[in-house]
């Protein structure tokens, strides 16, 4: 028995009735440190000069039958959390790391959605034109979805997939360079290097032409920097912190994700009417909003179009144009994301239909199909998919009412499990700063309080909170509001021990007497750990 397998290679039983794409060029594109690999993917040119997409995303309901214990703890659990020094799956890991896991060189179960699309990122046959161009009204017969077997001939990381894109690696050479592509991540199977670059090449096409078509068509983008920390043998001490750096070929992954997610929520919505578990996004918060606007317009002289997400996408990317600082670009769009509300799984029946639209995306309706091992709701989308499929949803074993109710669970799970990731970032990030202090780097203002400011700091992508009354002992500090606009300042001034009527010496280099603080500010700062007692 293959090592790899470990006993869970499917059965010919299991695999009966579905279609089999074993002898595909289908692959893996994920995170280097991954471990519960969810999705593969195939793309395949078409003789009409379109393409063939299939996502294919790991058949966890196949192994999970409703209402038995190990559904009823993953859906208590509702996600994996992921914090900096190790993963709390949401299945137990023979599961989630192995039968389900979409490992290279080995059959697995797999769920798919197969679809037909045009280069130009567009679906459907005629490639459309005008203001509405590369909206989803395609042929259902364009669509296929259903259970089906893979064999994953690849196993590629984000940094090898994008080394593929930039051509770096794989032009013909007669031997590759296994520092652009490793040896373990090379294709096995008959499938060949030049044939699984040309499918990533090709798929990058694909993907760009799309991701453009979304944007063109009011999608938003508010990316906040996520650290990325590498931990030394212990696995407990940070030895690196740095952003995690955003690729295309993350990029390529993510439209492909999009759109089936898309397709999937289509098919929930028409067939499975008001049990379809959805993700809606709800506008922001007006007033948040509405302080940005001003605070724009004051510091900048940018007026910012907030009334939905097609608006607001364009003036941020007029102020990208137009502004050459692209700190003040970075720190607009983290300021924009304070007010915005989080998303949120539901039930369709239990909202008015205007209700499902999701925000951020520009899109009536979504839902999330492509990481069942590690989210739950993905586990219900599925089983509501395959009752679709076989016109099983009226004896669905979950009723409306039910499936919201697991819904609203989920929602707070996965914003309990945030916090916690968000909580294991400070705590690597305090141990890092703690051995290699940043002495001095740019911050910026994004608010002012009675008694506090909030600072960013671009470089880590964080924001922390200033306590004035931490500081009395070294500055004057004087906090006000400005009678001309209303808005806060905080003047702070160092504190002198001259005797009055001394005779001031010379300042020393770097020595400020004043330091007036207002939203936007930009300042230097330390950033360091400071143990509490």
């Amino acid at each position: 028995e293959d090592e790899n397998e470990m006993g869970w290679k499917p059965t010919e039983t299991m695999c009966r009735g579905r279609r089999d794409y074993r002898k595909h060029r289908v692959f893996t594109i994920d995170p280097t440190t991954a471990k519960d690999l969810d999705d593969a993917l195939h793309i395949t040119r078409l003789e009409d000069g379109r393409v063939e997409i299939g996502v294919h995303i790991a058949d966890v309901s196949h192994f999970i039958s409703p209402g038995s214990a190990v559904d009823e703890e993953a859906l208590r659990r509702a996600t994996s959390v992921y914090l900096v020094n190790g993963v709390i799956p949401m299945l137990p890991r023979p599961l989630c790391e192995i039968a389900c896991s979409l490992n290279e060189n080995v059959e697995r179960l797999a769920f798919s959605c197969v679809w037909r699309m045009n280069m130009d990122g567009t679906l459907g046959k005629k490639k459309t034109g005008g203001k509405n161009k590369g909206q989803q009204h395609t042929n259902e017969d364009d669509i296929w979805y259903g259970r089906t077997v893979i064999k994953s001939c690849a196993r590629l990381d984000y940094a090898t997939a994008q080394n593929i894109i930039d051509k770096k690696v794989a032009n013909g050479e007669p031997h590759v360079d296994a520092t652009y592509w490793p040896k373990s991540r090379q294709p096995t199977g008959g499938h060949t290097i030049d044939q699984v670059a040309a499918d990533v090449r090709l798929m990058h096409k694909v993907a760009m032409a799309r991701r453009k078509l979304r944007f063109e068509n009011g999608a938003l983008a508010l990316n906040g920097i996520k650290l990325a920390f590498q931990l030394e043998e212990d696995g407990e001490t940070p030895k690196l912190c740095a952003p995690y750096p955003i690729r295309d070929s993350n990029r390529l992954i993510e439209e492909f994700m999009l759109l089936a997610n898309y397709l999937v929520a289509q098919r929930l919505i028409t067939h499975a009417h008001g049990r379809a578990l959805l993700r809606n996004h709800a506008p922001p918060i007006e007033q948040g909003m509405q302080q940005v606007v001003d605070v724009s317009k004051e510091s900048f002289n940018f007026e910012i179009d907030t009334t939905n997400s097609n608006t607001l996408q364009e003036s941020l990317s007029r102020l990208s144009r137009e502004c050459n600082d692209e700190l003040v670009v970075q720190c607009v769009t983290e300021s924009l994301m304070t007010p915005m509300r989080p998303a949120e799984y539901i039930a369709a029946g239990e909202l008015d239909e205007v209700d499902w639209q999701h925000f951020a995306l520009n899109i009536p309706y979504y839902t999330h199909f492509t990481s069942p091992i590690r989210r739950y709701p993905d586990v219900i989308v599925h089983r509501l998919l395959q009752a679709t499929l076989d016109e099983e949803v009226e004896n669905f074993s979950l009723t409306q009412k039910e499936i919201h109710s697991a819904a609203l669970h989920c929602n707070d799970m996965r914003m309990s499990a945030k916090k916690a990731q968000e909580r294991s970032d400070r705590v690597f990030l305090s141990l890092y700063l703690k051995k290699n202090p940043i002495s001095s780097t740019l911050g910026v203002c994004l608010g002012v309080g009675e008694k506090t400011f909030t600072v960013f700091v671009p470089s880590l992508g964080l924001s922390t909170r200033c306590f004035l009354q931490e500081h009395d002992n070294e500055f004057d500090i004087h906090a006000f509001e400005d009678s001309n606009n209303g808005k806060r300042r905080i003047v702070i001034r160092p504190k002198t021990s001259i005797v009055p009527g001394m005779e001031a010496q010379p300042s020393h280099e770097g020595s400020w007497k004043s330091l007036d603080i207002q939203v936007f500010t930009k300042l230097e700062v330390e950033c360091t750990c400071k143990m509490q007692t």
